[in-house]
């Protein structure tokens, strides 16, 4: 089916359920399903919105652990449909709950400081269950300094995972001393020459491959080539490129800051090149660049064909036709732990 007659599918669907649908889209979406969003935004944006739905259908157009999150929110009676459920997250899946506990055990067991797990909200629904069962808190890249300093003001130490640019970054912020910082990578090694009784802060040393493709010399050649522009980075970069450029934030930051600045101005962007690619079309009254064109895969396994598919699910599960398709489903105690995290994370930052 033509990418138009997708569309005009999908809008008498849209149409047919009325209020009891709500089609949500991550900002790595391409504008046909963006179009036809009502709500847009990052992964915390999304997943609080989600929380105030009222629709007993929502459609997360984004990858399994945005519509996990939206699942652990949503209230009993809704139902959250993801339309293809191999859309995963690699940085996601560089932990998982019994890496964490081993390395957990054996920070805790070797230190005299209470440390608790701070996960990111990019995270597998495991890691989100072990942060509420330990009394740690979940994260995103535009609260992550505000959830750890939470911490840290009370004495307590943090390990943080799975992103370890998002975690030096955050910890460059908040100038954190770097001898009090320590990394940990596979199968719990852990930095040499630092002292845990005075760490503040373990670092997974995860990474999101999107993130990661992004350098100083792509910085120079458009800093080069245009000596008015200005370069706006994802914390999730290496700590180079964020230390040269401009400024860094959240997805939504980014966008915010974009459309707020003035017409005539010109960005090079550190972020997924949909997104990038996406805002240049969006406010053409602007010059925008992705520092390089780098995708996420799994993001764009959500297409036109693959809503329209789950849609129609919910109608033929409506009348009984069949059962619902591409449903998100998460146990019961699962979602106590996992939600236990979550609201850790909306308590501590106020919102």
């Amino acid at each position: 089916m033509e990418s138009k007659e997708n569309t005009e599918y999908i809008s008498k669907l849209k149409k047919k359920l009325g209020e009891n649908l709500t089609i949500v889209a991550h900002h790595y979406q391409p504008q046909s399903i963006v179009s036809l969003a009502e709500l847009v935004g990052d992964s915390y944006k999304l997943a609080v919105d989600c929380s105030n739905l009222t629709s007993e259908f929502i459609v997360f157009c984004g990858v399994k652990f945005m519509a996990e999150g939206a699942k652990i929110l949503a209230k009993d009676y809704q139902k959250v449909i993801l339309p293809d459920l191999t859309a995963g997250c690699p940085l996601a899946d560089k932990i998982n709950e019994k890496t964490a506990f081993d390395v957990y055990k054996k920070i805790t067991e070797k230190s005299e400081n209470k440390i608790v797990p701070v996960v990111y909200i990019n995270s597998s629904l495991d890691m989100k269950i072990f942060c509420g069962k330990h009394e740690g808190s979940t994260c995103t890249s535009s609260n992550a300094s505000k959830i750890i300093k939470y911490y840290m003001d009370r004495s307590i130490s943090v390990f943080f995972s799975p992103d370890y640019n998002l975690g030096i970054n955050t910890a460059n912020y908040l100038k954190i001393n770097p001898y009090d910082i320590i990394k940990i990578g596979s199968e719990t090694f852990m930095e040499k020459g630092h002292d845990l009784n005075k760490a503040q802060l373990f670092l997974w040393n995860g990474f999101c491959y999107v993130h990661k493709e992004f350098t100083t010399s792509d910085i120079d050649h458009l800093r080069k080539k245009f000596n008015d522009i200005k370069i706006i980075v994802h914390p999730e970069c290496d700590e180079e490129v964020v230390n040269l450029s401009d400024f860094s934030g959240s997805t939504q930051k980014i966008y915010d800051m974009i459309k707020n600045s003035p017409s005539n101005s010109k960005w090079g962007v550190g972020t997924e090149a949909t997104f990038v690619l996406r805002i240049a079309d969006e406010f053409p009254d602007k010059t925008i660049f992705p520092l390089r064109n780098s995708f996420c895969y799994d993001m764009n396994k959500i297409t036109l064909n693959k809503l329209s598919n789950s849609i129609k699910s919910i109608i033929d599960y409506q009348s009984g036709e069949n059962e619902l398709k591409f449903e998100i489903k998460i146990p019961e105690q699962d979602k106590i732990y996992a939600k236990k995290a979550l609201e850790q994370m909306i308590k501590i930052t106020g919102s």
